[in-house]
Order: C-alpha cells, then sequence, then structure tokens
C-alpha cells in the first residue's frame, strides 16, 4: 500500500512540475504595450520581470537585498510592507 502511495505521489508532483511553467510569467515582450513594463516573477517576490526590447523576452531583475517587489506599485518596497497579490499573466507569455 505504501508503494501505491508513494507512486502516486510521484505522478503527482511530476504533473505540477509540468503545469507550472518554469518562466514564472516571463513576458514575451511580443507586444508593444509590454515594453518598458515589469512584471511579477510568480516565484520568487524578490524578483520581477523587465522588458526591454520588442520580440525579446523580459529579463529577470533582482530586488536590492530586503526588498520585495510590489507590482501595483511597480517598485521594490521593504518586505515589512508587501503585501501578497495573486499574480496576473503578462500579455504575451515566453
Amino acid at each position: 500500500m505504501k508503494s501505491v502511495v508513494a507512486v502516486c505521489a510521484i505522478f503527482v508532483a511530476a504533473f505540477l512540475v509540468a503545469a507550472v511553467s518554469g518562466d514564472a510569467g516571463r513576458s514575451a515582450c511580443k507586444d508593444e504595450s509590454e515594453v518598458g513594463q515589469t512584471f511579477t516573477h510568480h516565484f520568487d517576490a524578490a524578483k520581477y520581470w523587465l522588458c526591454e526590447t520588442l520580440g525579446t523576452p523580459a529579463k529577470e531583475v533582482d530586488c536590492p537585498s530586503g526588498l520585495a517587489y510590489m507590482h501595483l506599485l511597480k517598485e521594490c518596497i521593504p518586505w515589512a510592507s508587501y503585501v501578497w497579490k495573486k499574480p496576473e499573466m503578462p500579455p504575451t507569455v515566453y
């Protein structure tokens, strides 16, 4: 019975890994409205995505030490002020 549970757990874990994009909400920057914009990194609040060039996927940017990215403010803020919000997808995704 334990081996059946273990096998099921492995399948569930594999499904979750496959279902979650490794790019964490990274913009593909395929729309002009995205250029110059920042987007929430879905797995690390101390990072965000910056779309610099049309047609080039957004680059990952780290907030300075001790800060987290708040998309509503479009800036890195102190962790004590950070409030988690469900991340939204950018218009185009890499």
